[in-house]
């Protein structure tokens, strides 16, 4: 009933970007041929896939812009036509057909649109920050964002198919669920194996994840309401010595079991607990704590103890689930011990809440039509709570919250025109926190002093202190450095057994700790490639072999727990974000190292310069030792650029990639390390310390981050136009020296202030 309800809310939605980015232009005639040959046989007429239909888009010889921009993204990925056809687009004949398309859509890139959709961070930080309750198992149901100009917040990529419609349906029903519990609310959460997070060697197969040393599988969760919890695991062993593998398993922090366990793979027995959990993240964690090897056994099969952990199920409450955050919040805000009629009542959480959401006060008539269609889905006779959780399915799926609707000023006339106060607080909380503004930023735009520089800086400053602002660390800084979605990188588990996903993860953190302290710790922003220190825990301490080094001994100590400590960098490593496992890993090869790619990251990410795509028909270097033929990466990438085409931008990216040979695909110092390179004008680097000095003598990474900053605040990318203001941000950046600086001169821009229609 709640869906019926909404429904009509999800057309607006629909019907509103279609208005809004229905911008025409016309089919490139590169893409003609290559569309006429391999894609008009799946989409032509009423049957056409997708609903796109080519035929008559080549026939009108336009189309809208939000197709071409699909198309692209399919032929990016080399999907369309399916890999199953055997008659498909050669590597050539793609990169044309995008870089067509990129010369048609790239000027639509250059102002944002009126109407975009909250991206999947933004949806999630307000369901947190508004609602009270995480996202984070929700957010799983929407699919991930495309990236535009590097990053996920770029307001051409952020449409609505319709695809996208019974996503949004479902996120909101489960998240409304979560928020106001039914009164026989159970959840139920089954974590597979290949979920579990492995502190240890193992690997898994048959459905069992396995630990072959001593070490810990976890699973992580939450838990939307707080009370007794059932979690049940299944656990095998394999069998050495005298002792069968000893399970040490805790839920919460708190004990669940301790037990030997006898079954085997084929039969795992089932291990089963009982605890009290709070609202929040929460993880399961099965410890193996008696590993055992033999080599001389005679029975090969009795040689090795391990321990193996298959589905982890976490059943509750038990009992009658508590009231959640937002169950007492909008009691209160209702008035229920007041004695007022339940419309009042609901009409009151709608005012609030719909507020909130939608990042603007409510107008006349705007709640009574919210209380009208969420009683219409409940039941006029249903209880508060039935009530209350179709309101919150309801503004979930309302436009005014699923979309960033910026109208501009009401008497403004030129194309160019300044944001409303509502409108430019939505601005800087997207930017900053990824979230809605809170109370106070709502305030100030109420009262106007958002119309004015000191109090735009007080807010910025504010709101920078604030932990919400971490979200620039979690979404800016990893998608700007190439690490966001860092935890699912493949390496060869044979030649690297120790990468699993809980040191990916730590790699990750490392990173964005150091950004973080940059945003929120004061910390210079040429620290992020100076830095002499660095966070690690537990996992990353031992990854990183610190004790091994001499100026590392007489801090290493032990870590215990997920703690994360401060601790000196190896002089091998290099410093800031140049030595950091999640870059170096990022930019490699699942089986060796790619200085192609390293050098191509310290270009893009750090001094703003990318190559340009390499030219067709260049063979890629082989990634085996034998199809090497003896010729060590140096050697044969000293043959790659005796080809003229390839030589200009080679010589340079190659030697600042060289730099980083000092360390492996994992970021682990290597002992024989060939790190000594030439730069085009004859200068040496010196491993990876020679690259931070060549970017200490300009302010080409201060112009850099300055860009990058600015296409994430506004969500387009940049044009010739926007040069003195890139230019002015980065000497900004490069006098102050804080990242505060530069959102400042980001915020007070008239690029951010304003908008223009187009």
């Amino acid at each position: 009933m709640r869906r019926l309800a909404a429904t009509t809310s999800l057309a607006m939605v629909v019907a509103a970007m279609a208005r809004a980015d229905g911008v025409d232009v016309a089919i490139p005639a590169q893409i003609k041929p290559l569309l006429t040959t391999h894609c008009v046989g799946c989409h032509e007429g009423a049957r056409a896939k997708g609903d796109v239909d080519l035929v008559k888009a080549l026939r009108d010889e336009r189309v809208d812009e939000s197709v071409l921009r699909a198309l692209r993204r399919r032929m990016a990925k080399r999907d369309m036509p399916p890999a199953t056809e055997t008659d498909r687009p050669s590597d050539d004949e793609y990169r044309a057909a995008i870089a067509a398309i990129d010369a048609v859509c790239a000027p639509l890139s250059r102002e944002v649109p009126a109407v975009r959709r909250l991206n999947r961070a933004q949806y999630a930080g307000a369901v947190v920050d508004v609602l009270g309750c995480s996202a984070d198992s929700v957010i799983e149901l929407l699919p991930r964002d495309d990236i535009g100009e590097g990053f996920d917040t770029t307001a051409s990529t952020l449409g609505l198919p319709p695809l996208l419609v019974e996503k949004y349906f479902d996120a909101a029903e489960r998240i409304a669920d979560d928020c106001v519990a039914p009164a026989s609310w159970t959840q139920r959460r089954v974590i597979s194996p290949e979920k579990l997070e492995r502190n240890g060697q193992g690997g898994t197969y048959d459905g069992i994840a396995w630990l072959a040393t001593v070490g810990t599988l976890t699973a992580r969760f939450e838990v939307k309401h707080a009370g007794r919890y059932r979690v049940t695991l299944e656990a095998a062993g394999q069998f050495a010595g005298d002792e069968n593998p000893r399970l040490e398993a805790t839920a919460g922090g708190r004990p669940i079991a301790s037990i030997g366990v006898g079954a085997s793979a084929s039969a795992p027995q089932t291990v089963m607990g009982e605890v009290d959990l709070a609202v929040g993240a929460q993880a399961v964690v099965a410890r193996f704590t008696n590993d055992f090897w033999n080599p001389n056994e005679p029975d090969v099969k009795r040689r090795d103890r391990n321990l193996g952990i298959g589905q982890i199920t976490i059943e509750g409450p038990l009992g009658p689930a508590a009231d959640t955050p937002f169950e007492l919040r909008a009691r209160e805000i209702a008035g229920v011990d007041h004695g007022d009629d339940g419309v009042t009542q609901l009409r009151r959480v709608a005012e609030v809440v719909g507020g909130e959401m939608f990042r603007r006060a409510l107008e006349k008539g705007e709640s009574d039509a919210l209380v009208s269609v969420a009683r219409e889905a409940a039941g006029a006779q249903a209880a508060f709570d039935e009530q209350l959780r179709a309101l919150v399915t309801v503004l979930l799926v309302d436009p005014r919250f699923l979309l960033r609707i910026e109208r501009g000023a009401a008497n403004a006339k030129p194309a160019r025109h300044p944001l409303t106060a509502d409108e430019l607080a939505s601005r800087i909380a997207f930017f900053l926190w990824s979230s809605v503004p809170d109370a106070q930023l709502r305030a100030a735009a109420s009262a106007g002093e958002l119309a004015d520089e000191t109090g735009l800086r007080a807010q910025i400053l504010r709101m920078l202190a604030d932990p919400r602002a971490a979200s620039l660390s979690r979404r800016f800084a990893t998608q700007w450095l190439g690490i966001d979605g860092l935890e699912f990188k493949q390496v060869d588990p044979k030649l690297y057994p120790a990468i699993d996903t809980a040191l990916l993860l730590s790699m990750r953190r490392e990173t964005e700790l150091l950004f973080d302290e940059v945003v929120r710790g004061g910390r210079p922003v040429r620290a992020l490639i100076e830095s002499r220190t660095t966070r690690v825990d537990a996992r990353l301490a031992a990854h990183y072999d610190m004790a091994a080094h001499s100026d590392m001994a007489a801090q290493a100590s032990v870590l215990a727990g997920d703690a994360w400590v401060e601790r000196a960098i190896a002089t091998q490593r290099g410093s800031g974000v140049l030595g950091h496992a999640s870059v170096l890993l990022a930019t490699s090869n699942p089986t060796r190292t790619s200085p192609v790619k390293r050098g191509k990251w310290v270009l893009q990410a750090l001094l703003d310069d990318a190559p340009p795509p390499p030219p067709p028909g260049v063979a890629q270097l082989p990634e085996t030792a034998e199809a090497r033929h003896g010729l060590t990466i140096r050697e044969l990438m000293a043959q790659h650029r005796t080809n003229p085409d390839c030589a200009s931008c080679h010589v340079r990216m190659d030697a600042i990639g060289l730099a980083f040979e000092g360390s492996d695909v994992d970021g682990r110092l290597r002992a024989d390390a060939d790190d000594i390179s030439k730069l085009p004008d004859g200068s040496e680097l010196r491993g990876v310390a020679g690259i931070a000095d060549v970017l200490a003598k300009n302010r080409a990474f201060e112009r850099s981050l300055a860009r990058q900053v600015l296409v994430y605040a506004l969500g387009r990318g940049t044009a010739d136009a926007d040069d003195p203001l890139i230019d002015a941000l980065a000497n900004r950046l490069a006098e102050r020296g804080d990242f505060s600086a530069l959102v400042d001169g980001i915020v007070l821009s008239d690029a951010f202030r304003t908008r223009v229609d187009r």
